[in-house]
Order: structure tokens, then C-alpha cells, then sequence
């Protein structure tokens, strides 16, 4: 069931499993059940397992009150997931998702115990938001059927989840998850290289690192370097991705001299230009105001584009103030 009221085509067709019902292992759980499948949610403490289930109950009562979903849909989720304190209820799980604590070791020790109790079918994911697929997928002999499913907190609320191939991860492996992801709601993120800390993880801590560096060296202060991508960033990410804000904003011209300018007085490698930028310059492709940027525009005008995004700004910006969120 979708929280819009739609009901979800979801049948009993695939079987999951969750092992691990710490924050986000009950939470993906909740996820799969708000969408109309039936979950199993592990873990080898049932202590654990019911202090999730009360969590659960919580966070629905929140989304009742965001009404985000109505009373009768919250109370169809909580029968959706059932709760086991042993490994042995995976053994014919179509999908298995790991998400135990944030440690190699442990994640090696748990793939090496479910390579042995799943049925050779069996799809084995990990919530890892960053260790490394192929060396998880080691533990394994299956290292064909191993990905990274890498949720983002909350992962109950949040459309997004990175989908990570492994050194071995097979396309049918790839594509199943994909698929599934979809289907339960989320829009799925390839990442097609076992890079550490995959693709959002590299970009929240160079934000992070950046933002801290510049407080350090006495630029700006905490709250303002803060305030800027809360306020500015933030308000148009809200919207649109990076590129594509790039698109709507700007001539690629500007952000190849802001660029290279930067570069050439710091010296530093993260201001280099990028060579796709210095191509898309050369093409023409520089926004809206083209046609063509990192996207293609065909269909509209420069000015009906540039009316919808201020029109999608004024609507946030407006909601947020009036609910509170943002300054007025």
C-alpha cells in the first residue's frame, strides 16, 4: 500500500528476510510492510526484536500524524512482519539483507553463517554504507548473488536506496535487486564499482570535511557554513539534483571559469575542471538557456522552464516557513 492510498500489485511472490533489528534493520522492515510485503525481520536477541517492534509502532504513529499514512494503513504494517531470534528461518529466502552493526569482521562472520543455511537461490545483500561488497562477498561461496543494498536514514521515509555491485556481482544478481527496490517504493542508484564508501557516502563526507575545514581555519562559523547548505544548497536540492540545479541556474560557462579559477589559485585537485564540463562547454550544451545542459530540454521554452523552477522553489520555501522549518 502506498501512502498515497494506492494499493500496491505486491503479492507473496518473494520471501524476506532481515537480519538485524537494530535502527535500520527494524526500519527497512517497516519499509517492505508499509508497501504491502510480508518481511521477516532477525535477530539473535529477542530482547532486540521487541524493543523494534516497538519503535515500529512509534514511527507509525508519527506518520499517521504527518499524515503521511492514514490509521488504517499504519494498521495493516505491523502484521506484516514477523519476528524471528533464529538464522534458520532464511534458509529459503529469495532475499536476505544484512544489516548488523557497521564492523568487517562481523559482517564476514554473518555472510559465512548465511551462505550456509540459504538455499543456493537466494540473493545476499548487505546495508553497508560503505565496507567493501567483494571482500564481504569473500565469506561466501556465492559471490555472484552478493550486493549492496545501502539504505538512507530513516529508511522508512527516504525514496532512495544505492544499489552496489561487488568484483563479482552478477547483472541477473543486479537486476533482481533493482527490481525489487522499485517495487518496494524506492528509487534504486547503481553503483557500479566497489568504491569505499560507494557514491553518497564519498559525497556527504567531502561536504562534511569541507565545511568543517573551513570553521577550522577561521573562514566562517559553525552555524553559518551550516545554515548555507541547509538554507541555500538545501533549498534547491530539495528539488533537483546537483546537475540538474546546475542546469537551472546557471551558464555552464560561469561554473567552468568559477572552476578553474580555483583551481588555478589554490591548486587544489577538487577545483579542476571537470573534462565533462569543459566538453559540454565546447558542445553549447550550457542550461536551460540552450536547450541543453547535463540534461536536454527539448520540449520547452527557456522561460517556461525558468517560471517552474521559480514556481517549485516559492511553493517549498512557503510550506517550510509556514510549517515552521525555515526562517520567515
Amino acid at each position: 500500500m502506498y501512502p498515497n492510498g494506492e494499493s500496491s500489485t505486491l503479492d507473496d511472490a518473494y520471501r524476506i528476510v532481515i537480519v538485524g533489528a537494530g535502527e535500520m534493520g527494524r526500519g527497512i522492515a517497516q519499509k517492505f510492510a508499509m508497501q504491502g510485503m510480508a518481511v521477516d525481520l532477525v535477530d539473535l536477541t529477542p530482547d532486540i526484536l521487541k524493543r523494534s517492534l516497538d519503535q515500529v509502532r512509534e514511527n507509525l504513529k508519527v506518520l499517521v500524524e504527518a499524515k503521511f499514512l492514514s490509521e488504517d494503513q499504519a494498521g495493516l504494517v505491523m502484521p506484516r512482519i514477523r519476528c524471528f531470534s533464529d538464522l534458520e528461518c532464511a534458509h529459503d529466502a529469495d532475499f536476505v539483507l544484512e544489516s548488523v552493526s557497521e564492523n568487517l569482521q562481523s559482517k564476514l562472520e554473518m555472510f559465512a553463517r548465511l551462505d550456509g543455511i540459504c538455499s543456493a537461490k537466494t540473493i545476499l545483500a548487505t546495508n553497508t554504507s560503505s565496507l567493501s561488497i567483494s571482500k564481504i562477498a569473500s565469506a561466501t561461496r556465492r559471490p555472484d548473488r552478493v550486493l549492496g543494498c545501502h539504505w538512507v536514514s530513516p529508511p522508512y521515509l527516504i525514496p532512495l536506496v544505492e544499489v552496489v555491485r561487488g568484483n563479482d556481482t552478477s547483472q541477473e544478481t543486479l537486476d533482481y535487486c533493482v527490481e525489487l527496490m522499485k517495487r518496494v517504493g524506492v528509487v534504486p542508484a547503481v553503483c557500479q564499482k566497489d568504491i569505499p564508501g560507494f557514491i553518497i557516502n564519498r559525497m556527504q563526507r567531502v561536504i562534511q570535511n569541507e565545511l568543517l575545514d573551513l570553521v577550522e581555519r577561521g573562514v566562517a562559523s559553525l552555524e553559518d557554513v551550516d545554515n548555507i547548505v541547509w538554507l541555500a544548497l538545501g533549498a534547491r536540492l530539495a528539488l533537483n539534483g546537483p546537475l540538474r540545479v546546475n542546469d537551472l541556474t546557471v551558464d555552464k560557462t560561469v561554473s567552468l571559469h568559477g572552476c578553474e579559477y580555483m583551481f588555478r589559485e589554490t591548486g587544489d585537485p577538487r577545483f579542476k575542471p571537470s573534462a565533462l564540463m569543459r566538453e559540454k562547454v565546447a558542445q553549447g550544451a550550457l542550461g536551460i538557456k540552450t536547450g541543453k545542459g547535463w540534461y536536454d530540454y527539448p520540449e520547452k521554452s527557456f522561460e517556461q522552464l525558468k517560471k517552474e523552477r521559480d514556481l517549485a522553489y516559492a511553493k517549498l520555501i512557503s510550506f517550510l516557513r509556514n510549517e515552521g522549518y525555515y526562517p520567515k
